[in-house]
């Protein structure tokens, strides 16, 4: 069973040191360095805030097998980007996992 990892947070703009850019392109150089097999890696923010409930950050990927998902979640660099960029930087988080080899629709 492939799985789906999504992230959503609301984003406290006090906490910042930087722009919400340099959080974006920091998040996926970081992932990009955890060397365990994903896919279709995304991080970002909403195309139309308005319907996204304040939630203002997005993240998705897809491993092919729970073996990679758990070892992403104990790798030094998830949990830098965790140290780095959890409360209270990202207030609201909510972390959602699907079964990501579940057919697509057809929207």
């Amino acid at each position: 069973m492939a799985i789906l990892h999504i992230v959503l947070a609301k984003i406290d703009d006090s906490c910042l040191k930087e722009s919400r850019e340099d959080v974006y392109r920091q998040i996926h150089l970081l992932l990009d360095a955890i060397p365990v097999p994903k896919h279709d890696v995304r991080v970002g923010p909403p195309l139309n805030p308005s319907t996204t409930g304040g939630y203002d950050i997005m993240l998705a990927m897809t491993f092919d097998k729970p073996q990679d998902f758990n070892a992403y979640l104990v790798h030094p660099k998830h949990l830098q980007i965790l140290k780095r960029y959890g409360p209270p930087v990202f207030k609201d988080m909510i972390a959602y996992q699907a079964d990501g080899s579940a057919p697509k629709s057809k929207l």
